[in-house]
């Protein structure tokens, strides 16, 4: 076994960096969230040292492998939590805090990453706005450090052949796992430690082969590992179906900086660098810091924050990271200090329960509702209660129990058996088909038609350009309509407007003006992105058949693009307008849309998709058409209530 390895540490900025600018938001980091699976091959190879050593030593024991963890993490994880609990009820909304006042809960009890795979996606919007989103990782390796030194405390039993190859089934059957949950179930796959498991068990690998070997250097080995990760933080974005056989690349590389960055090659030295060390040193502190700083810049500003804000707060994480390493972390990893022993309970204990505490009341209290709402504001405060109701979705179509086939679908297979009971009831019924904007308007166009099998087949985000693994329905859709043409007599495809939209930044069509850009500031003109609109257009092609149904593109509508804080902050007595030139991009859409649907289908036989621009239909005037105070229409910038 080796001593200190300074690269190891180096290896940590590799890691840290690229998730702090990832998370601020910076192009050519678009997949910077690896740095997390460098940081679990990097805990595995340790821990699994660690636990070697010991046990080889006949020392080891699974009580104090939980002190020192305990030591290692908790101590500035419960000073980072306790400083973001007067920010956030300083900042948030009711709605935010019960939220985030859950999340204090979840990462007290170690299961965050639980939490947060119920709640949404990673790569969702909103989750740039939970102060503690980032812990889910924490989440992730406290449950293996509870269960790892047990299962090896098993293996031993039976020999060191036993270790490896039951460390080597469960790296196997994890990675196969994570390949299937890829697209079978993308949130629970990201989150939760099944799927995970396999980057850990890589690192262990790595210290069971050096745990016997003498190490041999290779520069052209540990520089392929290097540049593997920094490939996948650059190529690597929120469309790579992750973790999967794509994580082998950050993976695969951290584990060969392992085995062959060893002192003397020039990787070696690079990554023991001092000033690279250093930032290592920090890097747990600078992880824990960060994404507080980014959600409540985020929440706090009544723009989004601009380049250069989001890169003065990625400096500060790191100078708050140096303190808390300093004065936090240290103090508590010194098991011969002040807190030695038993003593290391007496702050803990405390910290855990007041975190608890803290959660428990804002979740049982609906995130402070009635105090905000007594202390804001009346025009806030009716624009908060307004924005509650739209949320809630008023008559909501799909509970209502006389309408058993007016339904919300994101897997025409899963749900066929369903789809034909629907048919020999009512015939015929209509589709509406894209990302949440499908299903914003489904509602309308039920009570439209009063038809009683209307089915909205949809997954928000997904278009059949997206390119996500995740969104099934642009393979699956084309299937089903070859194979049941009569099933629907019409079609409607409906998606957000701002997917088919450009402004010539690495970040259009997904990152919109709606996140981007503040509700007084000027923007770019907006193109239509011709390739996507022929994405769809094709797409549309596939569904026409002899005998099926008239497919109908539902043109975009135009979006004011206010966040919903910021409203409810100027609340329900402010006017509004659209910024000049706003209007004139969607206009410029719907003329694109309108050219490319007037070729005729490329598949002969059915009859050719219509186009219905929306638009013209809605005559929408932000002044009135936004906000009053007897009602919101809008339950974001975008999505209608």
């Amino acid at each position: 076994m080796t001593g200190y390895r300074p690269e190891i540490d180096g290896l940590r900025a590799f890691a840290v960096l690229p998730v702090i600018l990832f998370h601020a938001g910076f192009a050519g980091f678009s997949g910077g969230f690896v740095g997390v699976d460098v940081f679990f091959v990097i805990s595995g190879y340790l821990i699994t040292s660690i636990l070697l050593r010991e046990h080889e030593a006949g020392s080891f024991s699974v009580w104090r492998f939980w002190e020192r963890r305990a030591r290692r993490i908790l101590p500035a994880l419960y000073l980072v939590m306790a400083v973001t609990v007067p920010l956030a009820w300083m900042l948030m909304l009711p709605d935010q805090y019960q939220a985030y006042a859950r999340s204090l809960i979840a990462v007290s009890v170690f299961a965050s990453n639980i939490l947060f795979w119920q709640e949404s996606g990673y790569f969702a919007a909103a989750s740039e706005e939970k102060p503690l989103l980032h812990t889910w990782s924490l989440a992730v390796e406290e449950q293996y450090y509870i269960f790892f030194p047990l299962a090896m405390l098993l293996l031993w039993r039976f020999g060191r052949r036993a270790v490896f190859f039951g460390i080597a089934l469960v790296l196997l059957v994890s990675l196969g796992l994570s390949q299937y949950a890829a697209s079978a179930s993308p949130a629970a796959n990201f989150f939760l430690l099944p799927t995970r498991a396999w980057e850990l068990m890589a690192g262990a690998l790595c210290a069971l082969w050096l745990s016997r070997r003498r190490a041999q250097g290779s520069d052209l080995l540990a520089g392929l590992g290097l540049v593997l990760i920094l490939a996948a933080v650059v190529l690597y974005d929120e469309t790579t179906p992750f973790p999967s056989l794509y994580g082998l690349a950050p993976v695969g590389g951290t584990a060969l900086i392992v085995l062959f960055a060893w002192p003397g090659g020039r990787v070696a030295q690079l990554l023991a660098w001092r000033p690279i060390v250093a930032v290592g040193l920090v890097s747990y502190s600078a992880y824990l810091w960060h994404q507080p700083l980014f959600a409540f810049a985020r929440i706090g500003l009544p723009a989004p924050p601009p380049g250069w804000v989001m890169l003065g707060l990625s400096a500060l994480s790191l100078g708050l990271a140096a303190l808390s390493w300093r004065f936090v972390e240290q103090p508590f990893r010194n098991r011969h200090g002040l807190f030695r022993g038993k003593r290391l309970a007496l702050p803990l204990v405390p910290a855990v329960a007041l975190m608890v505490a803290a959660g428990a009341q804002g979740d049982l209290s609906e995130g402070r509702r009635a105090s905000w709402l007594a202390s804001a504001p009346p025009a806030q405060a009716q624009m908060y209660r307004l924005y509650e109701t739209a949320r809630a979705g008023g008559a909501d179509l799909i509970r209502d129990p006389s309408l058993r086939c007016v339904i919300q679908i994101t897997s025409a297979v899963s749900a066929q058996a369903r789809l034909e009971r629907c048919y020999r009831q009512h015939g015929s019924g209509l589709l509406v088909v894209g990302d949440s904007h499908s299903r914003m308007v489904m509602p309308a166009l039920q009570r439209l038609t009063g038809r009683p099998f209307v089915v909205t087949l949809a997954q928000g985000g997904c278009r059949p350009f997206t390119g996500r693994s995740d969104c099934r329905y642009p393979a699956q859709l084309p299937a089903l309509i070859a194979e049941r043409p009569e099933m629907f007599s019409h079609i409607v495809y409906h998606n957000a407007a701002q997917a088919l939209l450009d402004d010539g930044t690495p970040l259009s069509g997904e990152r919109t003006m709606f996140e981007r850009y503040g509700p007084e500031e000027p923007m770019p003109p907006f193109r239509p992105d011709a390739g996507r609109i022929a994405a769809v257009r094709a797409f549309l092609d596939r569904l026409v058949v002899p005998g099926g149904p008239q497919v109908i593109w539902l043109g975009p509508q135009i979006g004011h693009y206010l966040p919903i804080r910021t409203l409810i902050r100027r609340g329900c007595t402010a006017r509004w307008h659209l910024r000049p030139g706003q209007a004139d991009s969607f206009v410029a859409l719907d003329r694109a849309i309108a050219q490319a649907m007037a070729a005729p289908a490329q598949i002969a036989g059915g009859p050719n998709p219509a186009y219905l621009p929306l638009i013209p239909l809605m005559h929408f005037d932000p002044g009135s058409d936004i906000v009053s105070c007897d009602a919101l229409y809008w339950i974001d910038g975008h999505h209608w209530s």
